[in-house]
């Protein structure tokens, strides 16, 4: 029988390369969301491959205060020393000292704790010891879930999350190594960032397959030590890192780019593929090829193996934010989906069913791919957006990336995260873009469009930093502090931007599906915006099916449309059967607005319905015999000045708002065009009655340019004069409690001699108001009424109804470890 012996336990930081200090006392004291280590002692002569749970198996069997049972793997590792002989560039980690096994545990409950340490051989427990701790309140925040809202996030202490940052995919020896790292880790922090995207399976920096045998980690235990290394600095710099388990290209084939990437920097070799990994049978691995990864029953065991030991060796991090099981899986070989996705479902059942910390679990497509995305296992889905300059010429970067962001709600609604984008995949956008602008705008699309938080730029070392584009993140960060994400019913929404000058251009929609006979796969309300259709038309039939013929098609088509100004839709008919004739009825908001009699075989005619400023439902329906072909639907008047991006909670009363000059884009900078100041009134209807605090905001400074007291009336609109503007700004609404009605005071007096009796008198207590006296110089605009803040006195105390806490630009928070 194996003997154990428990070598030591605390609550402490994690030392750089693992190297655990011996203590002879059990734990007896822990605290809230604070890692705790449990080295044990195991005879290595009595087991082949430490790796493989059917040799050799540690648990940790923890008993929570509220008798919730936590089954956490343990796991061998070799410490490592960095022998670095200083000046160095990068470090030369080394074992130091023997192998070690342990455990490590991060409660989440307050109390007293009971747990039972277990060394299995091939599923039979042979030896065993128990203990107890008690563990205390901490300041912790803990690990990050999915918010009550099913849309944004949050730490488990209540506190929101909201991730910005970029892609730190990697380093490598020639860039830095890991003191790079985390010096990129600590500047990220500065700036304002909080998240960051990791990979962990690539051959020239952490990875655990790439040298040796597969299923065998002994060679990684270097790169495994800066990924230990990693996590405590991310903790001590508030980043939360998304770690991507499983590089595409494991199984692929690397292919050259298209373009001719610069040397302007130096990169490490990413030509690493299939040919090189140990899962190849041509390297002594069990797989004749990558197709056939996602099915075969060793593979599975194999990768199975390597996320027990990755959740044994680094679950108990609060730092890590999600895992993200692959990152391209469309650009495997041979992809299927649905093969795919049954191998996904079962590696995120798995992970969940092993990481009893319950980290977020998320996979990755490079294209749109509703079969991944529908994955009901998967906690938050994700995102790309690469533009492919030069080769394709430039396209509407917002644009591209709300798509992304709008395709992905659609289709699960949970929350939805934009990890990577660029102008192209293949290199860094410094000639086109020096100035990041389209990192920048997209940072706040994103995160104005209903994302989970802002988007992940690529070209961390070689543009993000050097440009100083991390100057970014502080505006967005201090814009979206003291925003209750995660509890908050923020949905998108459409708001105008009415400009007084006008501008207004149509919008036209043609992009039907053209098939006849092709039916309606589901009926979704279709909201049409200046930027195109949510979501996209593409799926809807151009024809409205009869009442006779084709009957069984028949279906009204739903929109949804936010005019900034009375303005008109035009529905244009191409053509009508030959055989029997349509009736094209449209209603506007549960009216019936016109109809229109079409003879059979009619073409190319057109009608028009006006629509008043403000939110409409429009429905398109044909109760004529056959079927009428769509031409396309016009806005008249939608298309404004500016892009506006809004999200907006009806119940609680709170807006947010990005709006952006539409000359302001990377393009137009870059090459010096000149943009026409613009002067624009924000509308956004169905909102609660009362008073707003309205702040607007510079983006790119992150300064609050203004705030003022709003007045909503009974029409829901709410209206606010933004500054003159040849850029962007944004804006934040909340609604403020309703004021307390005025109190009475009872005062009795003493009779008099000819009062026959007491009386009562009621004297109103004084409140300030909170409305402009009556020479105010502010005019009412429409149902709003805009006033500016009273300025009160140092000893005056600010009304409730007004007190704000703007938030600034800070660091990365408090360490979580």
């Amino acid at each position: 029988m194996l003997s154990i012996t428990l070598l030591a336990a605390g609550a402490a930081v994690l030392p750089a390369f693992g190297q655990e200090a011996i203590a002879d006392d059990l734990p007896t004291q822990g605290q809230l969301y604070v890692p705790m280590t449990f080295p044990v002692s195991i005879d290595p002569s009595t087991y082949d491959n430490p790796f493989d749970v059917n040799d050799i198996e540690l648990l940790g069997v923890f008993q929570s205060p509220s008798d919730r049972e936590l089954v956490i793997s343990g796991f061998w590792m070799q410490p490592q020393i960095d022998q670095c002989q200083i000046p160095c560039e990068v470090e030369n980690l080394q074992p130091s000292g023997d192998p070690i096994w342990q455990v490590r545990f991060t409660p989440q409950e307050v109390g007293e704790w009971s747990y039972s340490l277990q060394v299995r051989d091939n599923g039979s427990l042979i030896s065993s010891q128990e203990g107890r701790f008690e563990v205390r309140p901490s300041d912790r925040r803990g690990f990050i879930r999915v918010g009550a809202n099913q849309r944004h996030f949050q730490y488990q202490n209540g506190q929101p999350y909201f991730p910005i940052g970029h892609n730190l995919k990697w380093s490598w020896d020639g860039g830095g190594g890991l003191r790079a790292y985390q010096r990129w880790l600590r500047e990220l922090s500065a700036a304002g960032g909080n998240f960051a995207r990791l990979f962990i399976d690539v051959p020239w920096f952490i990875h655990l397959e790439w040298e040796g045998t597969a299923g065998d980690y002994r060679n990684a235990q270097a790169a495994a030590a800066r990924l230990d290394a990693i996590l405590a600095t991310a903790a001590e710099q508030g980043i939360a890192l998304q770690l991507v388990l499983l590089w595409h290209q494991t199984l692929s084939a690397y292919t050259t780019p298209p373009v001719v990437v610069p040397d302007t920097f130096p990169r490490p070799d990413v030509g690493a593929d299939w040919d090189n990994h140990p899962y190849n049978i041509l390297n002594g691995g069990p797989l004749s090829g990558p197709g056939i990864f996602f099915f075969d029953e060793e593979a599975r065991e194999l990768f199975q193996r390597r996320l027990r030991y990755i959740v044994a060796r680094w679950g108990y991090s609060p730092q890590i934010f999600a895992w993200e099981i692959i990152d391209e899986i469309d650009r495997t070989v041979n992809y299927d989906p649905a093969v795919a996705d049954a191998w996904l479902q079962d590696m995120a059942s798995f992970l969940k069913q092993i990481d009893q910390h319950g980290h977020l679990i998320t996979a990755g497509s490079r294209d749109f791919n509703p079969t991944l995305l529908a994955n009901p296992l998967l906690d938050f889905t994700t995102g790309r957006f690469y533009q492919r300059r030069p080769i394709e010429t430039v396209s509407d970067q917002v644009g591209g990336v709300l798509d992304v962001i709008r395709r992905n709600l659609d289709t699960n609604p949970v929350p939805t995260q934009l990890t990577a984008f660029s102008l192209n995949p293949w290199f860094e956008p410094t000639a086109e873009d020096p100035e990041g602008i389209h990192v920048q705008t997209t940072l706040w699309a994103a995160a104005l469009s209903g994302a989970g938080g802002g988007a992940a730029s690529d070209w961390w070392d070689t543009y993000i930093m050097p440009q100083n584009l991390q100057r970014y993140y502080a505006p967005l960060a201090a814009f979206a502090t003291g925003v209750d994400w995660p509890n908050l019913d923020l949905q998108p929404a459409q708001a105008g931007a009415l400009s007084a000058d006008g501008g207004y251009s149509p919008v036209r929609i043609s992009e039907f599906d053209r098939r006849l006979g092709n039916p309606i796969s589901e009926v979704v309300t279709h909201t049409v915006t200046a930027d195109g259709v949510i979501p996209p038309i593409s799926d809807v039939p151009a024809y409205l099916y009869g009442q006779v013929y084709s009957s069984q098609l028949s279906q009204a088509q739903l929109y949804r449309i936010a005019a900034p100004v009375d303005t008109y839709l035009e529905i244009r008919v191409r053509r009508v059967s030959s055989q029997a004739g349509a009736r094209l009825v449209v209603t506007v908001d549960d009216q019936t607005v016109t109809e229109l009699e079409l003879a059979p075989d009619s073409r190319d005619v057109a009608v028009r319905v006006p629509l008043t400023a403000g939110e409409h439902s429009v429905v398109l329906d044909n109760f004529g015999d056959d079927w009428l072909e769509l031409e396309y639907l016009e806005v008249g008047h939608l298309l404004a000045p500016a892009r506006v991006l809004t999200l907006r909670d009806s119940t609680n009363g709170v807006a947010l708002a990005w709006v952006q000059h539409r000359d302001y884009t990377w393009e137009n900078v870059a090459a010096g065009v000149e943009r026409a100041l613009i002067a624009l009134q924000y509308r956004l209807d169905q909102m609660p009655a009362g008073l707003y605090h309205v702040e607007i905001w510079d983006p790119l400074s992150g300064a609050v340019l203004g705030d003022e007291l709003v007045r909503v009336g009974e029409d829901g609109a709410l209206l606010v004069d933004l500054l003159p503007m040849d850029s962007q700004l944004a804006l934040r609404a909340f609604r403020q409690p309703d004021a307390p009605l005025p109190t009475a005071t009872l005062i009795e007096t003493l009779p008099t001699t000819n009062t026959p009796a007491s009386r009562i008198t009621v004297f109103p207590t004084s409140s300030p108001s909170l409305e402009p006296t009556s020479n105010s110089a502010e005019t009412p605009t429409r149902s709003a009424t805009r006033t500016l803040i009273p300025t009160l006195a140092a000893d005056e105390p600010t009304p409730l109804a007004v007190q704000t806490n703007t938030p600034r630009p800070s660091g990365g928070g408090t360490p979580e470890i």
